[in-house]
């Protein structure tokens, strides 16, 4: 329904959870559930969404409100919702963490939960999109649609270039002036 451009993946990411958080303001819900051995980016917010302790050295406190569960492991996912919870946030193959693909059955039980405890499903296809897996997104082989979708990197052939991509339901968190980039 709409596109953010900016110019890195960690904007697109960082794009992504602004959206979920002021979406989920509404709510009181702001946390998210992100996996271990995932790789978000370098801001303060995409670190801290990052389940990988050896890039928060040095730049703790970081962030609150991101849990970490296990990768292809939908009852370590099920443990981390609670109240706060608004969103859930992967790589459809985790990159930096090593080439880890989700379980399609993975994929398809993170789909529903989302679906039935109305939570983003929002998938960081900064590593995997345009084509890089052979098909357009990453996330077509799974047949699991999200609700945000980042991209970056092969985007632009180099470029610096990146795009949050939002479905209509959220398409209009944002008002004029929450969010931007040069």
């Amino acid at each position: 329904a709409k596109v953010f451009f900016s110019n890195s993946g960690a904007e697109a990411n960082e794009c992504a959870i602004k959206i979920a958080r002021k979406y989920g303001s509404n709510f009181g819900k702001y946390e998210i559930i992100t996996f271990k051995n995932s790789f978000h980016g370098r801001t303060i917010a995409t670190l801290s969404a990052t389940g990988q302790s050896k890039f928060h050295k040095g730049f703790e406190p970081l962030l609150d409100g991101f849990k970490y569960a296990e990768f292809n492991n939908i009852d370590s996912v099920k443990k981390l919702i609670n109240k706060k919870t608004i969103a859930i946030m992967l790589e459809p193959i985790q990159g930096e963490g090593g080439v880890i693909p989700a379980e399609q059955s993975f994929l398809k039980e993170i789909r529903n939960i989302c679906d039935e405890k109305n939570l983003i499903l929002i998938f960081d296809e900064i590593q995997t999109g345009f084509g890089r897996t052979g098909k357009f997104f990453a996330y077509q082989y799974y047949e699991v649609k999200p609700d945000i979708i980042t991209l970056a990197k092969s985007i632009a052939n180099g470029v610096p270039l990146a795009a949050t991509i939002v479905d209509k339901k959220y398409a209009n968190v944002f008002k004029y002036g929450d969010h931007g980039s040069t």
